[in-house]
């Protein structure tokens, strides 16, 4: 009984470890690289930063972005240049305002690199 009870510790600690206990590598899937409709280059990383890089324009800008303080809000900020919300990221399409993100238009359309 006692080996027992020390397998299931052993067992519940490495699933806790493993899945990191629900920490901030949850990102519903938004880190990762892609391009929108106007060949803008976007790479998200998983520690919250990244980078775009405009069409025509052959400096990579640096990005933040975030998916709220909980790490469960169900869209990402992108911040670039001082604005804290410069595109909303949400089922996989850009926005350039909330409002337009909350109720499904102006959508600008993304494809995910491989």
């Amino acid at each position: 009984m006692k080996r027992f009870l020390v397998f299931i510790c052993l067992a519940v600690t490495f699933v806790f470890m493993s899945c990191g206990g629900g920490s901030k590598q949850e990102n519903h899937g938004f880190a990762g690289s892609f391009t929108d409709e106007f060949e803008n280059k976007f790479v998200l990383n998983e520690d919250y930063t990244g980078t775009i890089l405009f069409a025509g324009n052959e400096k990579k800008e640096q990005i933040t972005w975030s998916d709220g303080d909980d790490h469960k809000r169900p869209f990402a900020t992108i911040k670039w240049n001082g604005d804290p919300a410069y595109y909303y990221l949400r089922d996989g399409a850009l926005y350039r305002q909330e409002t337009d993100m909350n109720e499904g238009r102006a959508a600008i359309k993304i494809t995910y690199d491989e």
